[in-house]
């Protein structure tokens, strides 16, 4: 199978520099972030850093290998976004944000009208659960609906 640009799937590669470059982005971002941890840890400043160092180097060899690899390696579909499971997550997302907002008000206007007093941390950590917990349950029945 031919992709458009004319060559088989598998055989386009990114120039070697890249690749180098992707490297020494992640063994500069993983030493960055590696120190940042253990200058917050000064009592286990090399253990942070080791922790801080394993936790860090795969997200930051991937975010290299997409910022400089992958334009040369993966051919971008024209149509990607028109795919089902978009279509279905955008469902879910409108109507999360229809239902958040909805409860929010509700929620501001019980509060007002009865004076109470509630802390913000655990209303706004209430309101991203609540957000989450409607998104994923919109999609899984968007999706049992369309797949029966």
């Amino acid at each position: 199978m031919v992709d458009p640009t004319g060559t088989t799937p598998g055989a386009r590669r990114a120039p070697i520099s890249h690749y180098v470059l992707a490297g020494v982005f992640a063994a500069v971002a993983t030493i960055a972030v590696s120190l940042v941890v253990g200058a917050t840890n000064p009592g286990d400043f090399w253990l942070a850093v080791g922790i801080g160092a394993m936790c860090t180097a795969y997200p930051a060899l991937s975010l290299g290998a997409r910022i400089f690899v992958s334009d040369h390696t993966v051919t971008r579909d024209a149509h990607g976004a028109e795919s089902a499971e978009s279509l279905w997550l955008k469902q879910a997302g409108a109507g999360a944000f229809l239902d958040v907002l909805v409860a929010t008000v509700v929620g501001a206007v019980v509060l007002m009208i009865g004076r109470f007093d509630a802390p913000a941390l655990p209303a706004l950590l209430a309101v991203i659960g609540l957000g989450v917990a409607d998104a994923g349950l919109r999609y899984a029945v968007i999706r049992h609906r369309s797949l029966r």
